[in-house]
């Protein structure tokens, strides 16, 4: 037995590459591999994910700096930065060595000394281009190397390690002996989540009907081969072995060409460039899982077979010849509803979690059941539709007609455009729910911060503001902590009189004066005339440091109004005239859309503070996500309208006698023209109304179920997508005109 079917299906793939004229043949299996194909990158892709993360975050871990002293090694003192450039995270270390044996980080032979730089390729190439040019103020230092790919999370981060001889006095500065942590695996947020299984069902479903309906391509043809078949002798069962093997290698084609496209990926992954996304993955990344992906792949080629097989269950093919069941029994919708009350029910079965997550089974289930049911309802809707349709012109009657003895067909050839309308229709709404809950672009501000250790530079900082364009009223903060010598601390806010007065309140001030507020909490420093203390950490470094200040007891108040910011230390600039050094920290918020102007601001704070832009920062994952889900979209939608075109031609192609039979009774090509426009416009129509129906319906589910979030319906996305499949039908006509010119010629009629 396993002979004959190892038999069979081998015949099958020979007849499968010559039967029914090579390039009819060709057509077949390509459309099948390139179905399969696309199905097995997708799936291998998807696999690969955790691996790609993973391994992102392992290196990212990597190169934490591990604090603590260590035999033989001179430590360094390091302080990290993140800031940004044009949306950009832009994220490295200061560092200041101490000796020659000082540790490496990954990826850099040395760390750099005062005045040196070691940047990653990919910020050096940003500072040697054009768009570099309000970025280069912040590195004028000497690059002496670039970040090897062990230290960098991606091949476009943009990362660094700056040389500075004052790095050790910086507040949060640390002495490390090495590199090396755990990493921190950060999980996707729940929209993030719903993006991803909405997104890859979206992509994967019409994947499938492509692969079904390819089997289908050429049906007449291949029917008359197997009738041949039967003539000399094969049965039954050969006849359905031989039809699989047919598709089977269609599929294992598919496979081989998947393979090619995963490879594809592994080489386009590094060229994705997303703000914020840590500067993107590297292809060696993209590792599949194959516990997961092995089983996956196996599914394709059995899914091309059984399609090949069951859409021989209406045609009996006899030795002399085929016969197509004509008494066509009336579509049932009950079953066909199956899918839609099951993908409903899965999703209202998290109401009763406390924290539904998207990767829950049953949401999962329910995304792909519903999803999944725009092509099994398709088929009765086009049915039903078409059977209500009456009169009209010549074109109308003859493609209503032509829909109403084939409905099947024309739904399967729609199915596509509406899984991947119905798919986007909810990604757009998952993307409306999350942009609504971002501030709008019109409130944005920088937060500038400015670390000084001399009153001077609180001054140089407040000047260099308030030059900027605009900016010459900003109010800046100036405030940091003091620390007594048993270590308790507590805040201090410095500030002319006139700026304590509109921040406090405070009265009756002159320069010189110290304020002693509220009342702290027993473990908090309650300042006291003449005593002397240390900014910051400054009391514990190495080696030690004397007292840099001494409280005046000659200027000292107390009995004031605690202020709103919780300070216990009031101080004008002028009773620091005394202090060696100082920690503060200078603070000023810019309300603007300039984004030059964010850009000057970070250079006028350099590395010796942060700015943050407030209001328009989006996170990487959610834009890598949104960015690989619409492209994924726009293919699959162009697949789809490929095979809504190729089966359009194969239509033509078989129907070439019945169109010559009616251009010789007198029937115009324009009439034949818009025949073709309506047989297509009416079941995109359907499906269209089906998708938007049901990509509602799941997008009110996702939200209201899982996230629990009111739902945000976007009408301009959905017109535009609705739009895009009108355009669809109409590309696909205007192109298949020339074959249906074709087509339609006198001479088809001499064929047998």
């Amino acid at each position: 037995m396993i002979r004959r079917w190892t038999s069979d299906l081998l015949l099958g793939m020979r007849l499968a590459l010559r039967g029914g004229g090579a390039r009819t043949a060709l057509v077949r299996l390509g459309l099948t591999a390139v179905g399969v194909g696309l199905g097995v990158a997708v799936l291998l892709t998807a696999t690969a994910l955790p691996n790609m993360l993973g391994a992102r975050d392992d290196r990212g871990a990597a190169r934490m700096p591990v604090a603590g002293a260590v035999g033989g090694v001179d430590p360094a003192y390091v302080v990290r930065r993140d800031d940004e450039f044009r949306g950009r995270g832009l994220q490295g270390y200061l560092v200041q060595p101490t000796g020659p044996r000082t540790p490496a980080a990954p990826g850099v032979d040395r760390l750099p000394g005062p005045g040196e730089a070691v940047l990653s390729p990919a910020l050096v190439a940003l500072l040697d281009s054009p768009d570099g040019e309000l970025l280069r103020p912040r590195f004028s230092q000497r690059v002496i190397g670039t970040v090897g790919d062990a230290g960098l999370t991606g091949p476009n981060e943009l990362y660094f390690y700056l040389g500075s001889d004052s790095v050790a006095g910086q507040p949060e500065a640390a002495a490390v002996s090495g590199f090396g942590g755990t990493a921190d695996r950060r999980g996707l947020g729940p929209i993030e989540l719903l993006l991803v299984v909405v997104g890859a069902t979206t992509c994967l479903v019409p994947v499938f009907v492509f692969v079904v309906t390819s089997t289908r391509l050429a049906a007449a043809s291949r029917d008359r081969r197997l009738a041949a078949l039967r003539l000399v002798g094969a049965d039954r069962g050969q006849v359905r072995r031989i039809a699989a093997g047919e598709a089977l290698l269609g599929s294992l084609a598919g496979l081989v060409l998947g393979g090619a496209l995963f490879l594809l990926v592994r080489v386009l992954v590094p060229k994705i460039t997303v703000s914020g996304f840590r500067g993107g993955l590297f292809g060696a990344d993209v590792v599949p899982d194959w516990l997961l992906g092995v089983p996956a792949l196996l599914v394709l080629p059995l899914l091309v077979c059984a399609a090949a097989v069951f859409a021989l269950r209406g045609v009996v093919i006899e030795p002399l010849g085929v016969v197509r069941r004509a008494a066509r029994a009336r579509r049932r919708l009950a079953w066909r509803l199956l899918p839609v009350l099951a993908g409903g029910v899965l999703l209202a079965t998290t109401l009763g979690t406390t924290e539904p997550g998207a990767t829950d089974p049953a949401v999962i289930g329910g995304v792909v059941l519903i999803l999944a049911a725009v092509p099994v309802l398709l088929p009765w809707l086009v049915e039903r539709f078409a059977g209500l349709l009456r009169g009209g012109s010549p074109a109308w009657l003859l493609a209503v007609r032509r829909l109403q003895l084939d409905s099947a067909t024309a739904a399967r050839l729609v199915s596509g455009i509406a899984v991947v309308l119905a798919g986007s229709i909810t990604l757009q709404g998952v993307y409306a729910r999350a942009e609504s809950d971002r501030p709008p672009p019109g409130n944005v501000s920088v937060l500038a911060n400015s670390y000084a250790t001399q009153l001077a530079d609180v001054r140089d900082f407040t000047a260099t503001l308030r030059a900027l364009p605009g900016q010459g009223t900003v109010p800046v903060r100036t405030s940091g902590l003091v620390e007594n010598a048993t270590g308790k601390r507590t805040a201090v806010v410095v500030g002319t009189c006139a700026e304590l007065h509109s921040d406090t309140g405070l009265r009756d001030c002159r320069e010189g004066d110290v304020y002693a507020v509220g009342t702290p909490a027993p473990d908090v420093y309650r300042p006291a005339p003449g005593d002397r203390v240390w900014f910051g950490h400054a009391r514990r470094a190495e080696p030690a440091v004397p007292p840099q200040w001494t409280i005046p007891a000659d200027r000292f108040h107390t009995a004031v109004a605690p202020p709103d910011n919780g300070a216990a230390l009031l101080v004008t600039p002028a009773a620091l005239a005394t202090a060696t050094s100082v920690g503060l920290t200078s603070s000023a918020i810019l309300p603007t859309t300039d984004l030059d102007l964010v850009e000057r601001v970070r250079n006028t704070v350099g590395w010796h503070g942060t700015v943050y832009s407030l209001g328009t920062g989006r996170d990487g994952t959610y834009a890598l996500i949104t960015r690989v889900l619409s492209v994924g979209s726009v293919l699959i939608l162009l697949l789809a309208a490929g095979s809504l075109l190729i089966a359009a031609w194969e239509q033509l192609r078989e129907r070439r006698r019945s169109l010559a039979t009616l251009r010789a009774n007198g029937v115009g090509r324009g009439v034949l023209a818009r025949s073709l426009l309506w047989q297509l416009v009416i079941p995109v129509a359907v499906a269209v109304v089906v998708a938007v129906l049901v990509g509602l319906g799941l997008d009110w589910l996702l939200l209201t179920l899982v996230v629990r979030r009111p739902m945000v319906v976007d009408i301009g996305t959905i017109a535009l997508l609705t739009a895009s499949a009108a355009a669809a039908v109409l590309v696909v006509t205007a192109v298949t005109l020339p074959a249906l010119w074709r087509t339609s010629s006198l001479e088809h009629l001499r064929e047998e």
